[in-house]
């Protein structure tokens, strides 16, 4: 019956639902989300991984939307056990807000809405997390892979996809020592550092992968270590 009530309520009125559901959710785990920002580092290491912004049909539009990201991602400061969650500081993805249209999967297809491409720095975040050894509390794999492998610019499995209301990226900083977010954004490349007061161990991250007839699983290990294993279905 719940199921067949939520079929027919209108998108506004399942994201608020959605909206309400994690708050009540974020108050029993009490995190402390971070606020602070700092123009200077509070440290002297610096870990950065880059990626290339390949060029598609709406480019511009997604270099728009990755700049936005970055203005609000830019000296943030995370102290020890704070936990950045990607929309709370972004926000909703709208002209409002800034946001232009962009490519984006919809419901396991290929389509297009404001914000679209963001999820490249969603993905970027996470990936450099893992290798740093940050806490993971909520990451969600895009449904499908819609690359070829000489098309790909970052590994399949290291990818963690955003949608408003629905599916947020949450890292902790469970290091007794601050951090500090920092990016670039330009036409064509992406970066993306970690500042720390004291050197970080980095992981070895690798993906295993297994195909059949409908796609593949991806297993991602962390120092050998199985974190996780998510499917990918391809068209």
């Amino acid at each position: 019956m719940k199921q067949q009530l939520r079929k027919w309520l209108p998108h506004h009125w399942k994201m608020q639902l959605k909206l309400l559901q994690r708050y009540f959710d974020e108050k029993k785990t009490q995190y402390s989300y971070p606020k602070n920002y700092s123009p200077e580092k509070i440290g002297e290491h610096k870990t950065e991984i880059r990626q290339i912004i390949k060029k598609g049909e709406f480019h511009q539009n997604k270099v728009h939307n990755l700049k936005i990201v970055g203005s609000k991602i830019n000296n943030l400061v995370i102290k020890p056990n704070e936990v950045f969650s990607f929309w709370k500081l972004i926000g909703k993805p709208n002209k409002n807000n800034g946001f232009r249209e962009g490519r984006n999967l919809i419901k396991n297809n290929i389509s297009s809405d404001l914000g679209g491409g963001i999820c490249q720095f969603s993905s970027i975040i996470y990936f450099l997390a893992l290798q740093s050894g940050l806490k993971i509390l909520e990451r969600h794999p895009h449904s499908i892979d819609i690359y070829k492998d000489h098309e790909r610019f970052t590994p399949l499995g290291s990818d963690s996809t955003v949608v408003y209301g629905y599916k947020d990226l949450q890292i902790q900083n469970t290091f007794e020592f601050p951090i500090q977010f920092e990016c670039d954004v330009n036409e064509s490349e992406l970066r993306f550092y970690i500042i720390s007061p004291h050197e970080l161990q980095l992981k070895t991250i690798h993906f295993e992968y297994s195909e059949n007839s409908k796609g593949v699983w991806v297993k991602t290990f962390s120092n050998g270590k199985k974190l996780l294993e998510n499917f990918y279905i391809r068209l």
